[in-house]
């Protein structure tokens, strides 16, 4: 009985927590214009894959996927992060992965065509 409950509630809790993970706002994460940041005060970090953000350019950020992020998050300047994502759960996974390497993300903002409706929480 109880590793039946442990076969079956394992996987059922990974998968809630990969739901959670991806699709769950981080709280204290404020939405701001890009024309609004100072970019000599914020890192711009910009998550979205290389051929999205070639197309919507920002010409000041620090360019790093998601998919990048293990072996390239040292590379990124240690100031308040302002983040590029393409998407909420582009934002939402890559603010999770900033705060667990220590970096301080203060704000996003959403550029592309596939942006889902967002809102400030």
């Amino acid at each position: 009985m109880i590793v039946s409950t442990m076969l079956i509630g394992l996987p059922v809790s990974m998968a809630a927590y990969s739901v959670y993970k991806r699709h769950m706002p981080v709280h204290g994460i404020k939405q701001a214009r890009l024309d609004q940041i100072d970019s000599d005060f914020y890192a711009l970090l910009d998550v979205r894959a290389y051929n999205v953000s070639d197309k919507e350019f920002v010409s000041e950020a620090f360019n790093l996927p998601i998919s990048y992020f293990t072996r390239g998050y040292k590379e990124i300047p240690r100031n308040p992060i302002h983040l590029i994502a393409e998407n909420q759960m582009e934002k939402n996974l890559a603010v999770r992965l900033l705060q667990q390497k220590g970096f301080n993300v203060a704000s996003y903002s959403l550029i592309g065509k596939n942006k889902m409706q967002t809102s400030c929480f």
